[in-house]
């Protein structure tokens, strides 16, 4: 619990971009401790004893939930892998001084009327997801042009890719003069009915600027691949 809180304050960084909100915040870590201690209510016990569906999973009270111009974003979960902080399971990926952190996480998404009009979503109004929170800093002197291109490879079979360049609208994907930093997230909805469990991210590096113009990412390092193995709910 004491992680998955720490990742949960991580992931407010998502509040201030756009008009997003959070729709409650995180109780004290104390005061989720007694709320652990209480003993279980025959409605809980119930449930318990309810076959679980397998896609079935997460934090279903609500307590992180998130509303912000896509709409009404549900936590499910938070990825976990080899290379994810014990602190808050952040995961920083250093491009030779272009630092990008991020959290990948599962989620559930209730579609604003905006949100729904994006070619992305096909005219859903719900849909499950996977979320990444990215802080990006350029700790450079040289400018640094970021697209935000990146894939995700779920254990499901799903290969889905961030909308990158022009097309985006993570606050992350733009052009860095020296120390600079910037905040934003990625939904990638998914397409199968069955949630996955495990992930690998596929980042692309930046490119460099030099007096304005494009002059390649040799210099800031390749593409990065981090799996992440672990899906935690609790």
């Amino acid at each position: 619990m004491k992680k998955l809180l720490g990742s949960l304050l991580a992931l407010g960084l998502l509040v201030g971009c756009g008009n997003e909100k959070a729709s409650e915040t995180p109780k004290e870590e104390e005061n989720v401790a007694a709320v652990e201690k209480q003993e279980p209510t025959e409605e809980v016990a119930v449930n318990k004893d309810d076959k679980t569906s397998k896609n079935e999973t997460g934090i279903h009270n609500g307590e992180f939930d998130i509303t912000n111009n896509t709409g009404h974003i549900k936590l499910l979960g938070i990825f976990e892998g080899e290379s994810s902080s014990e602190e808050d399971l952040s995961n920083t990926i250093d491009f030779n001084g272009f630092k990008v952190s991020f959290i990948p996480s599962l989620v559930d998404v209730e579609l604003s009327a905006e949100a729904q009009t994006e070619e992305k979503y096909e005219g859903r109004t719900e849909t499950k997801a996977i979320m990444l929170s990215m802080n990006v800093e350029n700790t450079l002197d040289d400018d640094v042009d970021y697209n935000g291109s990146f894939t995700v490879v779920t254990d499901t079979g799903e290969q889905i890719h961030s909308e990158s360049g022009l097309l985006s609208q993570n606050a992350v994907v733009q052009t860095y003069h020296g120390k600079v930093k910037e905040t934003g997230y990625e939904i990638l909805p998914l397409n199968g009915e069955e949630l996955p469990k495990s992930i690998k991210v596929i980042m692309d590096p930046p490119d460099k600027l030099v007096d304005g113009a494009y002059n390649g990412n040799e210099d800031l390092g390749g593409e990065q691949r981090i799996e992440f193995t672990k899906l935690v709910t609790e």
